[in-house]
């Protein structure tokens, strides 16, 4: 394998965070494993816009408008157009750049039938083709990860909480195949329907209901999912009211993503041993010192994994994306990755495809932008140091 890797990206809408992690690339490569390759921008495959033309014109890249046009010293694609299955051409562009014998990394999310294609074409032309979810090589999903998969190893989850959008729902459920380990066995129920008094109030409501109700299991651990089943037609990907909340654990207690982009908390619920004991020995007022011993007692209710808070947007833009997009490289290339196993994504899109066809089609609903928080949450934040 070489040392650097020519990379091309396809597509600048959110490609354009493939070309800025791959732009500034060097201040990566100190930290990199030497049995890893590095990756070079070596240009962009667009229909030539006038966004794609100013990117390759300030990156100093050239503009492809056709695959065909790629040079053969291209090593790796990576697809950021829609795939098939969300109405774009994307999976059509990986065909076509793995016939070329390019490797092909393609943005999420991709029909497991396609997924199936293109990994046996991949194959025929000794090529590598990987599906990047991307929110699970961010630092919070990396740590979310890692915590609840060695919780595991230990004692088997009880519970895994999911409360997502419709959108980031394929990448929700490719953390928590991750944190367990697998997908299977897996099973849904239909969505909790709504009291019919309920119902009939609703018929004044004028907002969307927020959240659907499945339940099921996934990879062999109870889940319960609160699932946002509406969105804008014109701007799809926008407007989840949560885009990544996951809880895993059990009585001892459980790893919380609070957000796609942190922080990462670990709590737990209260047990106080001596409860039901009636003796000194049981009063934390008569016996502070023996109350103090109990390991219930004195570790933290919660403790929080990394920083204390979530990066702005514009700092994970322009840190945790990279650092992201170079661990789905990584993977892409590292043919013993458990995620290149045959059944992975075939396990993993059996589930989606179970919960989208249990809660049905999506509710399509115009939203105006967010309004600001109030009261501000920084502004809050300091008044509760204080």
């Amino acid at each position: 394998m070489a040392d650097i890797l020519n990379v091309v990206v396809c597509g600048t809408r959110f490609g354009e965070h493939y070309l800025a992690a791959l732009n500034c690339a060097e201040h990566l490569w100190s930290a990199r494993p030497a049995h890893l390759p590095r990756y070079r921008l070596a240009g962009i495959v667009a229909r030539g816009s006038a966004r794609s033309l100013a990117l390759a014109e300030k990156l100093a890249v050239p503009l492809y408008t056709d695959v065909a046009h790629l040079p053969d010293d291209i090593d790796i694609a990576c697809v950021v157009v829609r795939s098939a299955i969300v109405g774009g051409d994307g999976s059509a562009l990986a065909r076509s750049l793995l016939t070329k014998g390019i490797h092909v990394l393609q943005e999420h999310p991709v029909h497991p039938t396609d997924i199936l294609r293109l990994r046996a074409l991949a194959a025929q032309h000794g090529k590598c083709y990987h599906v990047n979810t991307f929110y699970p090589h961010l630092p919070a999903g990396q740590r979310f990860i890692d915590y609840a998969r060695q919780s595991a190893r230990q004692r088997p989850p009880a519970f895994v909480e999911i409360t997502t959008s419709l959108q980031l729902l394929y990448s929700s459920l490719d953390i928590v195949c991750r944190a367990l380990g697998k997908a299977t066995p897996f099973a849904c129920s239909q969505p909790l329907a709504l009291h019919a008094e309920l119902a009939e109030w609703l018929a004044d409501y004028t907002s969307p209901w927020p959240f659907r109700a499945v339940q099921g299991l996934i990879g062999g651990v109870p889940f319960s999912l609160n699932l946002q089943t509406w969105l804008d037609p014109d701007d799809p990907d926008h407007h989840s009211l949560v885009m990544h909340r996951i809880a895993i654990g059990g009585p001892e207690g459980n790893v919380l993503l609070a957000n796609s982009y942190g922080p990462v908390v670990w709590s737990h619920p209260i047990y106080a041993p001596d409860y039901e004991r009636d003796d000194a020995q049981s009063s934390y007022l008569l016996a502070p010192d023996h109350f103090a011993e109990s390991r219930f007692n004195r570790q933290p209710t919660a403790t929080i994994f990394g920083k204390q808070h979530g990066p702005s947007l514009t700092e994970a833009a322009t840190h945790d994306f990279s650092l992201a997009i170079h661990a789905a490289l990584d993977e892409l290339m590292q043919e013993d990755a458990p995620v290149h196993q045959e059944h992975w994504w075939q396990a993993h899109g059996d589930a989606w495809l179970g919960i989208m066809r249990a809660v049905g089609p999506a509710q399509l609903t115009s939203r105006p932008p967010p309004a600001p928080p109030y009261p501000d949450p920084l502004a809050y934040a300091k008044e509760c140091q204080t």
